[in-house]
């Protein structure tokens, strides 16, 4: 009876794990449909053979990674799957968001979430400009500090220095968002006088 009710839990497992799979594999076949455009337009400019040269793979494979890959929606393409597919998927799997930071450095840029405020609506305009006033000033007396103690910024305060610059750009994007979305509009969800 006990190896029963294992089975069922296994063949449950099975069809659950079966099931996310399936999903995964829906979502990065949407995620995946323009990654051959963007690697065609990157090897366009850095020219097939130098990049088939620098990666040591044939010319025919990167003409490929420049094509749709065959895919359900898709099963007569004759594309590969890219180097692009493949950070994708692997992003998509693991969610490390130090890979994408990783190539934002490499582009000589930063990273930052595109904040969802959920609808949210209301929320202060000058609580929001004055944390993001006082966190630029807390950066700026953070760098003044560094300077006065030993009249140089050495490589650990320049770190921190770079942190709380980074936390910042995050909370003033999230701001602009909000911005965007409305959240700030106090009269957005008030009754009109025509009612």
């Amino acid at each position: 009876m006990a190896k029963s009710g294992a089975n069922k839990q296994v063949a449950g497992d099975e069809a659950l794990l079966a099931e996310e799979q399936a999903a995964d594999e829906q979502v990065l076949e949407d995620l995946l449909e323009d990654t051959h455009r963007i690697l065609k337009q990157a090897v366009d400019r850095a020219g097939p053979k130098r990049v088939s040269r620098a990666l040591d793979v044939s010319l025919s494979l990167v003409y490929k990674w420049t094509q749709p890959p065959r895919t359900k929606k898709n099963p007569g393409a004759s594309g590969a799957r890219n180097p692009l597919d493949k950070l994708v998927t692997i992003f998509h799997l693991s969610d490390d968001i130090e890979l994408i930071q990783f190539l934002c450095r490499i582009a000589r840029g930063y990273y930052t979430t595109n904040p969802s405020l959920g609808g949210k609506v209301g929320h202060s305009f000058v609580t929001a400009t004055v944390t993001a006033l006082n966190d630029f000033a807390d950066l700026m007396q953070l760098a003044e500090k560094s300077l006065t103690d030993d009249g140089e910024i050495d490589e650990s305060e320049a770190k921190k220095l770079r942190k709380n610059w980074d936390r910042l750009k995050g909370r003033l994007e999230h701001f602009i968002v909000g911005c965007e979305e409305g959240a700030y509009n106090l009269n957005r969800d008030k009754p009109s006088d025509e009612e």
